[in-house]
């Protein structure tokens, strides 16, 4: 199934070039270029400027306080500049506040219209689709100026005054669904530059197969991963120092394992071999809850740890009768997020393997105390996508101490196997 997310998309687009700056009277462009098999042809236009540099954490920052604030049915939020700063990791000083103005102001004003093909051998032409979109529909800045006659120039936030921003629906509707969790926060804060956070956003996107899951390696023609970054307008040689600059510290983090570039110039090619993995087991117990599978292989990549321990959190508030907005959601909230949702893990070592992984992960996943019949029954509930039977329910009731801990292990399972066992197991129609 072909993958339909805005937040992909975007990156996809190089909508936010690498760049740490760009002029403001870049404001139009068109690329072409091709990544694997899918060749893209983007135009954009941007009424304040390309997008660049710290834009790609501001925006980040708002998808998170979008999602914080329960993703409103209006598409809007009002958040306060400081909070903005903050999140996004930078100072809260006049200068930044006026910088900020101008990131809002460049993400309001872009759009873009994406032409996405690929070659079809059974019908023997080029097939795909054209996206037209944007991310902010409205925005309302209260400001001010920094001079005593410049009314129009040199304006920048108040700490104190609200910001209003309101969604396009298609994007708003990609936070609901916690497709922008692709990307690890705690990563991001520890990067630094914000020319390896804006790497490691597109390198994320791309990753991303046609069935969702994450590719291993990477190997792109240079010329057309330049483009992909909103590097075409450097020389080669000024664009691969900032490439390189990025692989360094995405390297030092544990993200990337290897990077190579091979040939001549933009003639050339570069290669990419990622470190971490996910654990086949652990993305299935997360899509059987709903999260879409990008999401779900990296969170398992990301976080293996955490996974039980968030899962055994959810199925206990569901137990109790909790009704999420959006259950998918709030597992990715969960396994992101330890803290706000009240349980503990270890620090996890980006070296270990990934069977010591899948250890710590179960080891962890016994953490969290819960009713043991009640977790049983809603693992039982997502596993039929349904309220199970009351004989069944009935069923689960009456079991001893050692069966009901026989069904739980039967339901972590996949779907069909775990199902049987449990069919098995209760005698009764589920």
């Amino acid at each position: 199934m072909d993958i339909r997310v805005n937040e992909l998309d975007l990156t996809r687009a190089g909508v936010i070039s690498v760049q740490r700056s760009l002029p403001s009277s870049d404001t139009s462009w068109q690329v072409d270029y091709a990544i694997g098999e899918v060749m893209y042809r983007v135009n954009g236009n941007a009424f304040y400027g390309r997008p660049h540099g710290q834009d790609a954490d501001i925006l980040l920052a708002i998808q998170t306080l979008f999602f914080r604030a329960g993703c409103p049915d209006t598409n809007s939020i009002e958040v306060m500049g400081s909070t903005l700063l903050a999140l996004s990791g930078h100072p809260k000083n006049g200068q930044y506040y006026s910088r900020l103005r101008d990131s809002l102001l460049r993400l309001w004003g872009v759009k873009w219209t994406m032409v996405r093909t690929r070659w079809d051998e059974q019908r023997s032409r080029h097939q795909g689709d054209t996206t037209a979109t944007s991310l902010i529909a409205e925005l309302r800045l209260v400001d001010q100026s920094t001079g005593q006659h410049r009314p129009f120039e040199e304006r920048e936030l108040s700490e104190s005054c609200p910001i209003e921003i309101t969604l396009v629906p298609s994007f708003a509707a990609s936070i609901r669904a916690g497709l922008f969790q692709i990307l690890d926060g705690e990563l991001l804060s520890r990067l630094g530059q914000p020319q390896a956070r804006s790497l490691y956003r597109v390198l994320q996107a791309h990753r991303v197969m046609p069935d969702g899951s994450l590719s291993s390696e990477l190997t792109l023609p240079l010329a057309d991963w330049l483009i992909a970054c909103g590097l075409e307008g450097e020389r080669t040689d000024n664009a691969k120092r900032m490439l390189e600059l990025a692989h360094e510290r995405l390297k030092a983090e544990g993200y990337l394992h290897q990077v190579a570039f091979t040939g001549r110039g933009r003639s050339g090619q570069v290669s990419y071999a990622f470190s971490a993995m996910p654990e086949p087991e652990v993305v299935e117990r997360l899509t059987e809850r709903g999260v879409t599978r990008p999401v779900a292989e990296a969170l398992a990549a990301d976080h293996p740890e955490r996974v039980g321990a968030a899962l055994n959190v959810i199925d206990e508030r569901l137990g109790t009768g909790w009704k999420p907005r959006s259950l998918a959601a709030s597992v990715v909230d969960a396994v992101r997020n330890p803290a706000k949702w009240g349980y503990g893990v270890q620090t996890a070592d980006k070296k270990i393997s990934k069977s010591s992984k899948a250890k710590k992960a179960q080891e962890t996943s016994q953490e969290v105390p819960a009713d043991p019949r009640q977790t049983a029954l809603v693992l039982l509930r997502l596993k039929l996508g349904r309220a199970p039977s009351a004989a069944a329910a009935k069923a689960v009731e009456g079991l001893s101490e050692q069966a009901v801990s026989t069904l739980r292990e039967a339901l972590e399972r996949p779907k069909t196997e775990g199902l049987k066992l449990a069919q098995a197991l209760l005698s009764t129609d589920l």
